[in-house]
């Protein structure tokens, strides 16, 4: 039988086990777990496969390109020392259509109307209309009446009070100003409030608006708004320096001469409703550049021909025509302000 000290001694030599015990456990299921992280990042598990919920896509619309493009030749120099790694699958949107109704016009009308257009508009195309005021020299605003997509023009040209004013916005007081007028008209939607904004300075040279480098030479400032990114991914329009919604203000502080030309092309985007689909390899994008299969989305100062390129990423297409999904694309950025466009999505999956 086991007297005091026994017991005493046993009992503090077991809870000293069980203590090692206790940490050997520990250290155990901390190694497994942080083993089993370490193998997750050297063996992650496969994405799932494409969806390709949509079937065969449409190939992507691009404008045509002038036939004066000198042959290129391209060098790559990238951050990386060479071809990124980027993502095997993308997702791909689809872009709901507005259907003509017996109500286009009238509505086109009531939105006329609340730009200032009273008079009744003249046919120029079977959905488009134009509206032109009475004034002396005349504003001009054609619409798609399907759509709501619209062009508005005052022939400032024709304005000595405009060329001769000196209270040019500021590019921060122009995008407010702009972003009022598509609240007051019901055009601006959250993916558009919410982008980037960019300016253009430009000094009115008969007949061209050119570009300077300042506010204090500028007598025009145009400001360009872009959508939102989507999905972790900007959204370019045909050409990435010219959004497809852009205002040119003048110095003028008249109503109805302050803003002297709107461009404004928008296509919704349905971001709960979309598919996922195989990319080409960055591989396979570069080769279709250097073979000439890219669209030349802008040339910049790259007249010669000769175009190092500095990053290739992928980015989603917003075209200025109707297009039934939002198709991603991978974007070659050059010095002296190139860019080239390949479609995305592997060749099998268009049509």
């Amino acid at each position: 039988m086991l007297n005091l000290t026994q017991a005493s001694y046993y009992t503090r030599r077991g809870l000293k086990i069980t203590g090692i015990l206790l940490i050997i456990l520990l250290f155990a299921k901390t190694t497994f777990k942080l083993g089993a992280t370490i193998w997750q990042k050297v063996h992650p598990a496969p994405p799932p496969p494409p969806t390709v919920t949509f079937g065969r896509l449409p190939k992507l619309i691009f404008p045509k390109q002038t036939t004066d493009l000198p042959k290129f030749t391209y060098k790559l120099e990238t951050i990386q020392g060479g071809l990124p790694h980027l993502p095997k699958i993308s997702k791909v949107f689809f872009m709901p259509k507005k259907r003509s109704n017996f109500l286009a016009l009238d509505r086109a009308k009531q939105k006329a109307n609340k730009m200032g257009f009273r008079t009744p508009p003249e046919a120029v195309e079977k959905t488009i209309y134009r509206w032109t005021t009475q004034n002396t020299p005349p504003t001009t605003l054609e619409m798609d009446i399907n759509s709501g997509n619209f062009h508005l023009t005052y022939d400032f040209a024709h304005d000595p009070e405009i060329l001769n004013s000196q209270n040019l916005p500021t590019g921060q007081e122009a995008a407010r100003e702009a972003k009022t007028f598509l609240v007051n008209n019901n055009f601006l939607p959250s993916d558009l409030n919410q982008g980037t904004v960019e300016f253009e300075y430009l000094h009115f040279n008969p007949p061209n608006l050119n570009h300077v480098s300042s506010l204090s030479e500028a007598n025009f400032i145009r400001v360009n708004l872009f959508r939102a990114d989507v999905d972790k991914l900007k959204v370019l329009p045909p050409d990435p320096k010219k959004s497809l919604i852009s205002f040119l203000f003048s110095s003028s502080r008249t109503i109805g001469k302050r803003i002297v030309e709107i461009n404004y092309t928008y296509f919704p985007i349905d971001q709960e409703n979309f598919a996922t689909y195989p990319l080409k390899s960055v591989n396979q994008a570069w080769s279709e550049l250097q073979s000439n299969q890219a669209y030349i989305a802008h040339l910049g100062q790259n007249q010669n021909g000769q175009v190092t390129i500095r990053d290739i990423y992928l980015a989603f297409y917003d075209s200025a025509q109707p297009q039934n999904y939002l198709q991603p694309i991978f974007v070659f950025q050059g010095d002296r302000d190139f860019f080239a466009y390949v479609p995305a999505v592997e060749a099998k999956w268009i049509e």
